[in-house]
């Protein structure tokens, strides 16, 4: 017996309109705790959907695209019945009905079918990153099919991107979501198991060169003073995460007021959002005087606008959101930019560089790593040792010194 029963309604995603002035009506799996969304064929207005779902409807069209939609829901229902446990994956086969031998076996048709799912789900950075993997893909060999990816290509893949100076770590991500297509594909039962192309094959991984800023650098950074508005900008923004547990950009522009209560700030990370549906623990910080003034001379103004700061408003999409972070993260880059080459610093002093300092700076001061991870959030302290492990060199320099040096 299933804990959880599967449910189906009809969704009219009204996020982004299309030619004709209307919205995509859409069919919504609820199978806690995932949802999926398909396409039904049906284009509606708000107002007509509204009319749809009203008490008196007398237009015989709609009515006809209400007998359309009901039958839609009533044949996902009679799947339901044949599924026992549920499988989104079992389920599109029966719903769907695709004959064998009309099975797209495109790469590009996987591809772009996996990226409307998270077009759907909102995970626009994530749609963006596939659509990445599959115009390198497409690069390297034309009209890709599912069986062409063998172990062989596997090799020659990887061998062609490190010829165009690719970091293992790029390769390693496409590889990775390559492997989730093909998983997606026998999950379908359109390959099969021992079609799998990935047995035996290594994806590389490698950690990237994180630049923590030494104590040195961190004592000019904080008593500069910057000559003007975008510099000062970025400068406080920078502070900000370095003072807040070295907050991701991300998580700044999505916090609300709600999220400041006096001596404190609470927020969960919006990476963990969906990856830990079961244990969003939020992080709690104790607000730095200096960033409480940063909170006060950068705060949203506006009474509609339900964030803590004017980066993000009410009601964008996904799409919109994505941007306007990607275009807060650039302006605090080039500012920190201008800053880094005023003060003379060799390496770059971009946003990811404040989270590294926060934790660099933690762990020379003794703290311990239970209280690290907590403090960025990680899942594990196996994470946070492997995230503390790109500063080892910084500390062994430190404690090499510290061998003669007896003030």
């Amino acid at each position: 017996m299933e804990l959880y029963k599967p449910s189906a309604t009809l969704f009219l995603d009204n996020r982004k309109e299309k030619s004709n002035g209307k919205y995509p009506l859409k069919l919504t799996i609820y199978y806690r705790p995932e949802k999926r969304r398909y396409r039904t064929g049906i284009d509606l207005t708000t107002d007509e959907w509204e009319k749809i779902n009203g008490k008196r409807l007398k237009d015989e069209q709609l009515k006809e695209i209400k007998v359309k939609g009901n039958a839609i829901l009533a044949k996902a229902e009679k799947a339901f019945e044949d599924l026992s446990p549920f499988s989104f994956a079992v389920f599109e086969s029966i719903f769907f009905k695709t004959p064998v031998g009309k099975i797209d076996l495109s790469l590009e048709y996987w591809f772009k079918e996996y990226a409307q799912i998270l077009e759907d789900q909102g995970r626009e950075g994530t749609r963006i990153s596939y659509n990445t993997t599959y115009n390198s893909l497409n690069l390297f060999k034309k009209n890709l099919k599912l069986p062409d990816i063998t172990k062989q290509f596997l090799q020659d893949y990887e061998t062609h991107m490190q010829r165009r100076g690719k970091s293992s770590s790029t390769i390693g991500i496409y590889l990775r979501q390559l492997r989730a297509i093909i998983n997606r594909a026998i999950e379908k039962g359109v390959l099969k198991q021992e079609q799998y192309p990935f047995k035996g094959f290594e994806i590389p991984a490698a950690r990237n060169i994180k630049k923590a800023l030494n104590d040195e650098q961190l004592q000019e950074l904080l008593s500069y003073t910057p000559g003007d508005d975008h510099k000062s900008k970025a400068l406080d923004f920078w502070i900000l995460s370095y003072l807040c547990n070295g907050m991701n950009f991300t998580d700044i522009a999505h916090l609300k007021p709600e999220n400041v209560n006096c001596n404190f700030m609470h927020f969960i990370r919006r990476k963990t959002i969906r990856t830990k549906k079961k244990d969003l623990r939020p992080i709690k910080v104790a607000i730095h005087p200096r960033a409480k003034e940063i909170v006060s001379k950068w705060k949203n103004s506006a009474t509609d606008n339900p964030y803590l700061f004017p980066i993000l408003s009410a009601g964008l999409s996904p799409k919109t959101i994505k941007h306007r972070i990607q275009k807060f993260i650039k302006e605090v880059n080039s500012g920190m930019d201008e800053i880094r080459r005023e003060l003379g610093f060799e390496n770059k002093v971009g946003t990811y560089v404040a989270r590294h300092s926060f934790s660099s700076r933690l762990m020379r001061k003794g703290a311990s790593t239970q209280y690290i991870k907590e403090s960025l959030g990680h899942s594990t302290v196996a994470v946070t040792e492997n995230y503390l492990g790109d500063f080892a060199d910084n500390v062994k320099e430190e404690y090499a010194i510290l061998l003669t040096n007896f003030d």
